[in-house]
């Protein structure tokens, strides 16, 4: 992902390669430069390599070698990380450990599994809201009409969330336009940002979906990522069903990039 200049730079520290590619898929998607390391060592070499600071340093408890409270001692003790703030993201949800982290200066603490929604929540508190102006609101009040009609109708309704990798050289509203001339006159696509789409596709359950990305996914420039969530079955309101798809898309974001990465490592 290119950096933007006016975005702010997180680390992302955690042995799990699945986590990592996670976290920094979530993230970026919120707008944000994130950087990943395995370890507390390696952590550590980019901190001091850096010439910019790290505006939040998310780190897990469990690492080899090192673990991650003592990380954090080290980090704290370089005087111009004194005030960076720290988040834990663990599977270690002990008191003795939560304890141990207020104590090592630690702002947030979240435990694994976690939700994307939860994670960028924690993220805006600390470091606030970086996304550039996207086009979400337009899509929630779309899908409150959508649900509306499907409540009465007693039906299905889906949203498809479709993300492009990397940038797009044919402009979003041309590839929306492809997109709609594949669906019925029913069916919306909307432009949520410069590489991603939302479908709304009424009377139409997770199968149908499913269909749908087949149909479309040949003619769409690039790799493209979906995820999906159904009415009702994924969320009652306009705000769980985005969610829920925004969850789908960065999981399968993170398995394809596992997959990738294994595949090397053969």
């Amino acid at each position: 992902m290119e950096e933007r200049k006016d975005s702010k730079n997180i680390l992302v520290i955690d042995d799990s390669v699945l986590i990592r590619l996670m976290a920094k898929n979530i993230l970026e998607a919120e707008g944000y430069n994130v950087e990943a390391a395995a370890t507390a060592e390696e952590a550590m070499l980019k901190v001091k390599n850096r010439k910019e600071l790290f505006d939040l340093v998310i780190v897990d408890i469990n690492l080899p070698n090192q673990n991650g409270f003592e990380f954090i001692r080290k980090l704290k003790s370089e005087e111009k990380y004194r005030d960076i703030p720290v988040m834990i993201l663990s599977a270690d949800a002990t008191a003795p450990s939560i304890r141990q982290a207020v104590e090592a200066g630690v702002v947030e603490y979240l435990i694994k599994p976690f939700k994307a929604a939860e994670l960028v929540k924690r993220v805006v508190k600390l470091i606030g809201y970086i996304k550039e102006e996207d086009h979400y609101p337009e899509l929630k009040e779309l899908l409150k009409k959508e649900i509306n009609r499907a409540k009465r109708s007693n039906v299905n309704l889906s949203l498809v969330l479709a993300q492009c990798e990397g940038k797009i050289r044919v402009e979003i509203s041309k590839i929306a336009k492809q997109v709609k001339n594949k669906l019925r006159d029913i069916d919306t696509v909307f432009e949520i940002d410069k590489n991603t789409l939302a479908l709304v596709l009424p009377v139409t359950g997770a199968n149908g979906a499913v269909v749908v990305i087949k149909k479309v996914k040949g003619k769409l420039p690039g790799k493209w990522y979906f995820g999906i969530s159904t009415y009702p079955d994924n969320g009652k309101d306009e705000e769980e069903l985005i969610n829920f798809a925004k969850e789908s898309l960065m999981k399968e974001i993170s398995n394809l990039k596992q997959e990738t990465a294994e595949r090397k490592e053969i």
